[in-house]
């Protein structure tokens, strides 16, 4: 149901199974509980140097290779953090390096910028589905399984 999901997402709603599921930032807001307050971030918003450059002036000698960081290199509790961001929040990655979008998540946690988190996870959701749209094999894009099975069941559960 994911891909089907994804593959329908629109603007402000999707259809899986037939049904209109509606998708905004509020929605999400209400059933997670989080505040829609802060930034409303699209990715590019924030700059991945400025990120870095927060880390590095707080000590840590961050490894970077092109866009991404060596998690190893953010220290503790940084590296663990962003594996936790890399699975139950964006749902995407490898693990093996924190890419901008966690590395970012990493910067709100250290309480350096407030971000509107329901906002971010719909934009993700949306970057998702555009990847879904360009790729030859839907099976290996797709993520997010638990936001979007939440955001069913609420949709389900308000019919």
């Amino acid at each position: 149901m994911a891909i089907e999901f994804l593959q329908n997402l629109q603007e402000d709603h999707s259809m899986a199974r037939g049904r209109q599921i509606a998708v905004t930032d509020a929605i999400i807001s209400e059933f997670l509980g989080l505040p829609t307050v802060g930034l409303v971030w699209t990715l590019k918003k924030m700059r991945l140097q400025d990120a870095i450059t927060i880390f590095r002036d707080e000590g840590q000698n961050l490894t970077v290779k092109g866009k991404e960081v060596l998690p190893a290199t953010l220290g503790e509790p940084w590296e663990e953090l962003a594996r936790i961001i890399q699975s139950y929040i964006t749902c995407d990655g490898r693990k093996d390096m924190v890419r901008p979008r966690h590395l970012k998540l990493l910067v709100v946690l250290k309480q350096k910028c407030v971000v509107n988190l329901p906002a971010y996870l719909n934009f993700l959701l949306h970057d998702v589905a555009r990847s879904i749209r360009k790729s030859p094999h839907v099976e290996l894009v797709v993520s997010h399984h638990s936001l979007i099975r939440l955001i069913v069941s609420y949709s389900l559960a308000q019919q």
